[in-house]
């Protein structure tokens, strides 16, 4: 299967001096806490944890854009449930984050490397999206509703590099059954 342009270009962008000052410590840090790693990668669970929390920041910025696509449009109720969601999604991205860190933290090369462009991506587009629920408490619903645009179209992005560690690079797929000491996929 031929990988997409994208992906190549993250693949090759100049960033492991960069990614190993944030990687190094983080490694070390779970290896000498493995009750933390253990509780934050899922293995506890038998499966990564994950994959099985991202849905709901991302669920709940896609319902904050469709409720100011409702509000656009001239709902009256709308306003405040977009608001409601994109500061859920935005309590749901704290431990969808750290276990994202976990995850990075058993990868290596590429991977790694693609997995930091991920998060750097998630980073940004978290902030666009404080910056929108600022915005909007602020009465400067117009400006929060760009910000939160901006912040859903880079999170696409962030989603889109998670999906390729997951499927091209198989980032977290198998390590729990390692841990558990399952010998096949069957």
């Amino acid at each position: 299967m031929r990988v997409p342009w994208p992906l190549r270009v993250v693949e090759r962008l100049p960033l492991d001096e960069i990614v190993d000052v944030f990687h190094a410590p983080v490694r070390g840090f779970f290896a000498r806490h493995p009750r933390i790693r253990r509780a934050l990668d899922g293995s506890w669970l038998g499966h990564p944890l994950h994959p099985a929390l991202i849905p709901v920041p991302i669920g709940a910025f896609t319902t904050g854009l469709v409720l100011d696509v409702a509000t656009l449009l001239g709902s009256t109720w709308a306003a405040r449930g977009a608001d409601l969601a994109f500061l859920f999604g935005l309590v749901a991205t704290v431990p969808a984050a750290l276990t994202g860190i976990v995850e990075w933290s058993y990868l290596e090369g590429k991977a790694r490397r693609v997995a930091f462009v991920h998060a750097v991506s998630n980073v940004a587009s978290t902030k666009l999206v404080v910056g929108s629920v600022i915005l909007r408490a602020m009465e400067l619903r117009g400006a929060g509703l760009v910000a939160s645009s901006l912040g859903f179209l880079i999170l696409g992005f962030g989603a889109w590099l998670g999906g390729e560690l997951a499927y091209h690079y198989g980032a977290g797929v198998g390590r729990i059954s390692e841990d558990r000491g399952d010998s096949d996929a069957s």
